[in-house]
């Protein structure tokens, strides 16, 4: 299997001020054909500094692609860079310059000379012709290593890597590649790790490997064969061996999320929803509403941050909220039934607690959260204690929300898929 290294070029990288998003669409895509990269590094936008971190990738990577630093300006050094470590000239490419004038005409906007800088390539490299912007990508090969380089904007980055960099590569390696990833919540990423079975780790293939996210964990399945039935074949035996055991806390797989599977589950079976938020404040509405199709499934959402509107719309009564409290699971339940009462619809989901950084009781530390959700049969609920308390707003909002989407699949029993098909 050929070594992979991507490199990302741009001082707006390397002092934190932009997300290296480009790094993250490479090394999935990648995925997709079955390869990983095994080094990432990432540097400003110093000729030296990139001219040695090329020669580091060149000596130990098969496969080198090189985002940002192809543009106008005096700061854009990978073209001279390049030109430098593999000794190459950098050539005048006139179909590109005839390409940058027209990009220029077709927007009516007058074109300064210095574009034209992005016409030159070094010499044997061949031109990825860019149809969203002015810098090409180049693929040069050099020795027995490969150096693609591509512009630094996503968009255009993304188009030319998906178009014309991935379909080479596939081609240029023997073999297939395929990838599977499959989505758990509800457990933790070292208990999940410690019930892979050992015939799936250690260089096995395929190969299994966890990845922790917020609140969420996934186990990556890769498998290289000599094709990709055989490949495909292999990583259905590992997802089957995995799932008997860990398939109540797998809830999609490959391109899923918690919010996109419940649209598509609660559709499928023409169920309803309808969320009652406090200190959420419309996160859970928001996160399903940005699924495509998410009208079917979201009746409506209600911010009730106020005792006055838990109980004013909610029908939250004013003693049930002196007795027990608004954080409390008598509430959370109300909210639920309101809510769903409410709208008419299958479920309603209540979520009340203290996000932080203040508020916290000896009871109710910050992050405490209740959360319940009612249907036809009645109320379920639960309390949580998420996150560490001051400074993580964010993060117990958001972990408080996907508990509730796993709360809300669970009850209408889907949240595994078994019952997806009608």
């Amino acid at each position: 299997m050929p070594t992979y290294e991507i490199l990302s070029v741009g001082e707006e990288l390397l002092c934190g001020l932009t997300t290296d998003t480009n790094a993250t669409e490479i090394s999935r895509g990648l995925r997709e054909i079955g390869f990983s990269p095994a080094f990432r590094q990432t540097c400003g936008d110093d000729r030296d500094a990139l001219a040695a971190c090329l020669r580091l990738a060149l000596s130990r990577s098969d496969v080198i692609l090189v985002t940002g630093g192809l543009g106008p300006t005096y700061d854009d050094v990978t073209r001279d860079a390049v030109a430098a470590v593999t000794e190459r000239e950098l050539v005048f490419h006139e179909e590109t310059a005839a390409r940058i004038r027209a990009f220029f005409d077709r927007r009516g906007r007058p074109m300064a000379d210095n574009n034209l800088l992005q016409a030159y390539v070094p010499s044997g490299g061949e031109v990825l012709p860019n149809d969203y912007g002015t810098a090409p990508g180049i693929w040069l090969e050099t020795g027995n290593r490969i150096l693609v380089l591509l512009p630094g904007v996503p968009r255009e980055m993304r188009a030319l890597f998906q178009e014309q960099v991935l379909p080479r590569l596939t081609e240029k390696y023997s073999g297939a590649g395929c990838v599977r990833i499959l989505h758990f919540f509800g457990i933790t990423e070292s208990e999940l790790d410690g019930r892979i079975p050992p015939s799936l780790k250690n260089g096995s293939d395929p190969a299994v490997a966890p990845f922790a996210g917020t609140g969420e964990v996934e186990l990556h399945l890769s498998s290289f064969r000599e094709s990709e039935a055989s490949a495909r074949e292999a990583i259905r035996e590992a997802e089957r061996v995995l799932l008997a055991d860990l398939g109540s806390y797998c809830y999609g797989a490959d391109g899923d999320s918690l919010e996109s599977v419940l649209v598509k589950r609660f559709s499928s079976h023409s169920l309803t929803l309808a969320t009652a938020e406090s200190c959420t404040g419309g996160l859970l509405s928001k996160r399903i509403t940005d699924v495509p199709g998410a009208s079917a499934v979201l009746r409506s959402g209600v911010v009730s941050y106020s005792e006055a509107i838990k109980t004013k719309i909610l029908g939250v009564s004013p003693e049930l909220l002196a007795v027990d409290g608004v954080y409390s699971e008598a509430c959370a339940k109300a909210m639920a039934r309101g809510v769903r009462d409410l709208t008419g619809s299958d479920f309603g989901v209540g979520i009340t607690g203290i996000a932080g950084p203040e508020g916290g009781t000896e009871k109710d530390p910050v992050g405490t959260v209740y959360i319940a959700v009612a249907d036809s049969a009645g109320e379920t609920a639960a309390r949580f204690v998420l996150g560490h308390g001051k400074g993580e707003r964010r993060f117990i909002r958001h972990l408080a929300s996907s508990h509730a989407i796993a709360m809300v699949l669970k009850a209408a029993g889907l949240f595994s898929g078994e019952k997806e098909e009608k």
